[in-house]
């Protein structure tokens, strides 16, 4: 059974795995929002026998399960993220092309019935997010922290609304993503 992280701390040097089991490769750092919550991991990434690119994968999404790492993407999508240029910071636009990418936000409502999901503990805000030096100083959220804010937004997601869409509308508005890799 998958569950949240219970230590952030204890996150770098751990090897990730994709959706399918693959492995992608191993943490590197935690980089956190100005407020201290921990936001993204970059994982050093494996391509062959050699290094692949360093990717950012957001850690609402991360799971252990059975003792290993995951999270709820292909290594291909995730190999295809935006590049991020952060050693130590990832800028508002970053964190922001990040969340778009993956979906932090739009897709968190489902993902809200889990009591302890931290995936609703997410900040709505893009903002800057700084590479951790020490990851022991950051506190895990947890759903008993959750702030009266983000019990509201459980409780209410927000309207729907229905849009008709052709398939040639779809691929005019995603041909237009000037965050993706290109190698």
């Amino acid at each position: 059974m998958a569950a949240p992280i219970e230590d952030v701390s204890k996150l770098p040097g751990r090897k990730v795995s994709d959706q399918g089991q693959t492995e992608l490769g191993q943490i590197t750092d935690v980089y956190a929002m100005e407020s201290g919550f921990p936001m993204w991991v970059a994982v050093q990434t494996k391509a062959g026998i050699g290094h692949g690119p360093r990717v950012f994968v957001p850690l609402a999404r991360l799971k252990e399960e059975n003792g290993e790492l995951r999270v709820p993407y292909g290594k291909a999508h995730i190999l295809e993220s935006p590049e991020v240029d952060a050693e130590d910071s990832i800028s508002e636009e970053w964190d922001h092309a990040l969340r778009t990418y993956y979906g932090i936000g739009a897709a968190d409502q489902e993902l809200s019935s889990d009591n302890k999901g931290y995936a609703t503990l997410v900040p709505d805000e893009a903002g800057p997010a700084t590479r951790a030096e020490n990851v022991d100083q950051l506190e895990t959220p947890t759903a008993e922290k959750r702030t009266d804010e983000t019990i509201s937004r459980m409780n209410d997601p927000g309207p729907a609304e229905l849009r008709q869409i052709s398939a040639d509308e779809v691929a005019t508005e995603t041909s237009g993503d000037s965050h993706r890799r290109t190698d």
